[in-house]
Formats: structure tokens, C-alpha cells, sequence
């Protein structure tokens, strides 16, 4: 069965997706991660698969419902804000989106928190070059 890929629509929340799963995969740390974590860029859902500190994948889940350790949503302005090369004060940090209630974390939180500069490294990756 082929995997879906995001929908080629010009939402922002698409565009936000499709820029995460081009550049998720060249991210990795030297650390034993091993989790599927679901992003979800406003409506636009992308399964990460992290083996062996690496991203094995990023792209639309196969399923309505796929099955993860946790899950990150937020809005499309949220990631846009938190994606700027320096950004604004209660925009820079997941836990400081969390605080404004832009973004939720759902599921089993004990990988996260145990991985969690490792997590917090790969959600920035989508931050704009500083110039």
C-alpha cells in the first residue's frame, strides 16, 4: 500500500509539513532514540519515526488514526512563529506554546521527557537560516 504524501493544496499548513518532512530526515544526535511521534501542522498530520537517534521517516500517515507514543499539535501560525530564525518571547519553546495554549502535547509523555532536547532540536529544524 502506498504511503500518502502531503497534499500538494498551497495551505499554510501544508507548506509547513512538506518543508518539516524535507528536512526532518537529515536530522540525527548520537543517542539511543527509538519513538513515533505524530506532528500535526494545523490540519495536516506527519508520522515521524525516530530509530537509533535518526529519522527513519516524515511523511502523512497511512491512517486516520496511526498509532504513536505521543503527539504534538499546533496551529499554522504557531509553527510559523516558533520556525522564525529568532523567535519572539513566549514563541520559542514548545513548553512556552504550550503556556499560550498554542500547542498541545498528547500520549505517553515518558519519551519525550526523556529525550526531550532531542525532540525540541528536531521541531526547530524547520527555523529559518539566521542571516
Amino acid at each position: 500500500m502506498e504511503i500518502p504524501s502531503i497534499p500538494a493544496e498551497d495551505s499554510r499548513g501544508a507548506q509547513l509539513a512538506r518543508r518539516f518532512c524535507r528536512l526532518a530526515p537529515s536530522f540525527s544526535r548520537r543517542r539511543a532514540v527509538h519513538l513515533d511521534m505524530l506532528l500535526r501542522f494545523g490540519a495536516h498530520p506527519v508520522l515521524v519515526r525516530v530509530r537509533d537517534g535518526r529519522v527513519a521517516s516524515a511523511e502523512a500517515p497511512s491512517l486516520p488514526l496511526p498509532s504513536c507514543d505521543f503527539a504534538v499539535r499546533a496551529s499554522e501560525e504557531a509553527w510559523s512563529r516558533f520556525w522564525q530564525s529568532v523567535p519572539a518571547a513566549g514563541w520559542h519553546d514548545i513548553f512556552a506554546l504550550g503556556k499560550r495554549r498554542e500547542l498541545v502535547i498528547d500520549g505517553n509523555l515518558q519519551p519525550l521527557m526523556a529525550h526531550l532536547q532531542f525532540i525540541k532540536d528536531l521541531l526547530a529544524i524547520g527555523r529559518e537560516a539566521q542571516a
